[in-house]
């Protein structure tokens, strides 16, 4: 019986499953290295603020500490929002 394929269709075969499986690894790779660098994490990035506020002028000038504001400092990976009353309080206190 005649071959159906010829030889070579065996080494392409396989040459190509090994490519897409590198080609699967290097993409697998370059996700992994894209999601912890910076661009990924947004490390570095200030977000908006909702309203102008100088941390320059509390913290420094006026001698806030961070953790009046920022309650979770301490025991969270962030610093969180101060609430409204927080805010207000501080206005009320520093004129």
């Amino acid at each position: 019986m005649a071959q159906a394929f010829r030889r070579w269709t065996n080494v392409g075969s396989k040459r190509s499953i090994l490519g897409a499986v590198l080609f699967a690894a290097l993409c697998t790779w370059v996700g992994i290295v894209l999601v912890g660098s910076s661009y990924g994490t947004s490390a570095g990035v200030a977000p908006v603020q909702p309203i102008p506020f100088s941390h320059e002028h509390h913290a420094g000038i006026l001698g806030i500490d961070c953790r009046y504001c920022h309650t979770t400092v301490e025991f969270a990976t962030f610093a969180g929002m101060p609430s409204t009353k927080t805010c207000i309080t501080v206005i009320r206190k520093c004129g």
